[in-house]
């Protein structure tokens, strides 16, 4: 390809960023003007997203005079570029480990959650930890549906751990940076849609369950494979908060949302498959599992560059010529990456979702 076309590229590339942006920092605007409760519940498990279009930004903006993350002064040390890239691959949710490393890691990070948790914590208070235990898996729900719990939302911020804790400032900051990077590199009027969020805060519920109490164990069906049952638990929530949250709560139901959709589904397909390869005997009872990762191939090939190009928004393999800048830009790129049509593709990839949701459900909660 020649160094025009190149470039050519790169600035469809950067001009569906922008739109993607666009969606989010409408997202933005409607939180600043809705209930401080509802707020509350969502903008936690909405820092990661917030950092995969930072990140893109960061990527374009390189080199150039407009807005960088490394233009924000840094956060207890720590630049917000590298923040920013930390916080992303929290949507990776420990899938990007090796099978042997997954439930290690899991682990420590559970066990640094608990140190913070009763870090603060005097003797009369240990003391009933110790005879009564302590809920530490905490489960948020829409309408009954999961879509974040505590270990998942530490997932998201345990690089904003320092000096053994995590303060509400430094995350508020980190917000506030984020939030002013995308405002200001957004370039389109904020449309005519509504302006706040109109959810009732009684559809968000919270419950706190035991988990790493093995005496009082209750956060899922059996104490057998704890570990593992918490990692498909984290993509089962995360699924939720996009199909659930992202469009029927914050409005995102454009390329943002279905951008977010498809990575979600490939990441929860890939977390099936260290599933399978470190408990294999799961298959026993659970055989669509295989079913499940087997469709994904038939769905994304193998050779397809789908998903470099959804989880980076520089584009790969794509000639130029084939882009129509009238139509939306999303759209062909997955046309082009799978060949079929994106109406098809989407309507796969939901079903898939479907089916792994209700697998999901069947491991973790129904009881025998």
């Amino acid at each position: 390809m020649s160094d025009l076309k190149t470039i050519e590229l790169k600035q469809i590339a950067y001009q569906e960023l922008l739109i993607e942006v666009q969606e989010v920092y409408e997202v933005l605007h409607r939180l600043k003007n809705s209930d401080a409760k509802i707020t509350a519940y969502i903008s936690t498990s909405l820092i990661p997203y917030l950092c995969f279009l930072c990140d893109g930004l960061d990527y374009f903006h390189k080199g150039t005079n407009k807005v960088h993350s490394n233009w924000y002064n840094d956060i207890k040390g720590n630049s917000v570029q590298k923040l920013v890239k930390e916080n992303r691959s929290a949507l990776k949710l420990y899938s990007d480990y090796k099978k042997n490393k997954v439930i290690p890691k899991l682990e420590d990070d559970t066990d640094l959650f608990n140190e913070l948790l009763i870090g603060n914590y005097n003797l009369i208070q240990k003391a009933i930890i110790k005879s009564f235990g302590q809920h530490d898996l905490g489960i948020y729900s829409f309408r009954n549906i999961d879509y974040a719990n505590t270990y998942q939302l530490f997932k998201n911020l345990n690089t904003l751990y320092f000096d053994n804790e995590i303060i509400d400032s430094v995350i508020k900051e980190f917000g506030r940076i984020l939030a002013n990077y995308i405002s200001k590199a957004s370039i389109y009027p904020v449309s005519k849609s509504p302006h706040q969020i109109f959810s009732f805060t009684d559809n968000f519920t919270h419950q706190d369950v035991y988990f790493k109490d093995s005496k009082r164990f209750n956060a899922f069906n059996n104490k057998e494979d704890k570990y593992w049952q918490l990692f498909l638990y984290n993509y089962y929530c995360q699924n939720n908060f996009i199909r659930d949250i992202l469009p029927v709560v914050l409005g995102v139901r454009r390329n943002f949302y279905y951008r977010m959709k498809f990575c979600s589904y490939l990441l929860s397909i890939k977390g099936l498959d260290l599933l399978l390869k470190k408990v294999p005997k799961i298959t026993e009872e659970h055989p669509s599992i295989i079913e499940l990762i087997n469709a994904r191939e038939t769905i994304v090939p193998i050779n397809s560059d789908l998903r470099n190009n959804l989880f980076h928004y520089g584009i790969a393999n794509i000639p130029y010529e084939s882009f129509d800048e009238n139509k939306n830009l999303l759209t062909q790129i997955v046309e082009y990456s799978v060949m079929r049509p994106f109406e098809e593709f989407d309507n796969l990839v939901d079903q898939e979702l479907d089916k792994y949701q209700k697998l999901i459900s069947e491991i973790l909660f129904r009881f025998s």
